[in-house]
């Protein structure tokens, strides 16, 4: 499943493509991957937006349209969006393909098809908000907040580092790179590490994730669900991984 880095991986290539790209046509082949949304409709709404910006929240990629709406993605476990300059014709698992302008294309592939697609105009934006918790690569990343939430939780290490309600963007990879480094079983409760190792573990974390993204990502077996950037290019992070896989 594509984490943190692979979803920051491909925001950042993407704002070289799309930013100020105004969709031309929408082609869906797998209706059922967008929610809150009628296939039929949502290619008509979609027509003549601009892209304004890209931004990650947690796991999810949303585009924001220059007219208030947006566009929500998740890729769950192996969607992926792949840029093409030029016109395409679908692939065996592509689920729907946005159409530019400007003659480029992106493609959202996904061979479970469990990724999911949510389209929401002006006005209506609020009706779908995930809850996440503190994200690791901004301002809200403080040592105050990771302590106050492990202080609450019974959660074991593990799964405390992949609830999304807890610490947004972490998966199986990372959380177990993560505590590798830190020299924590992931079994242990949460609420029972010193000082010194939630020390520890909110040193490494954003250490390892930008880390990660510098390497555009981790890409673990040679599977249609592995990990491929906007450019279709694997990542290379696996290299560097010291337990995982």
């Amino acid at each position: 499943m594509p984490e943190l880095p692979e979803v920051e991986t491909i925001i950042r290539q993407l704002r070289e493509k799309v930013i100020g790209q105004i969709i031309s046509k929408v082609q869906i082949s797998r209706s059922s991957q967008w929610k809150l949304n009628d296939a039929d409709e949502v290619t008509e709404k979609l027509i003549g937006k601009q892209i304004h910006r890209i931004r990650r929240l947690g796991k999810y990629i949303i585009f924001d349209f220059s007219d208030g709406g947006v566009l929500i993605i998740h890729l769950r476990m192996t969607g992926k969006l792949i840029w093409s300059d030029a016109d395409v014709e679908p692939e065996k698992y592509t689920r729907t393909i946005f159409h530019f302008a400007s003659g480029g294309t992106l493609q959202f592939n996904d061979t479970r098809a469990l990724g999911t697609l949510v389209f929401l105009p002006p006005g209506d934006v609020e009706k779908y908000s995930p809850v996440l918790g503190l994200e690791p690569l901004d301002e809200s990343w403080t040592l105050k907040a990771l302590r106050e939430r492990i202080k609450n939780s019974g959660l074991d290490a593990k799964s405390f580092l992949m609830d999304q309600k807890k610490i947004a963007g972490i998966g199986n990879i990372y959380a177990s790179e993560i505590l590798f480094r830190c020299r924590i079983h992931p079994e242990r409760k949460i609420n029972e590490l010193t000082e010194a190792e939630i020390k520890s573990l909110y040193e490494q974390i954003p250490l390892v994730l930008n880390l990660a993204i510098e390497k555009m990502g981790t890409s673990l077996g040679d599977g249609e669900g592995n990990f491929r950037s906007v450019y279709n290019i694997e990542g290379e992070f696996q290299k560097l991984i010291r337990v995982y896989g």
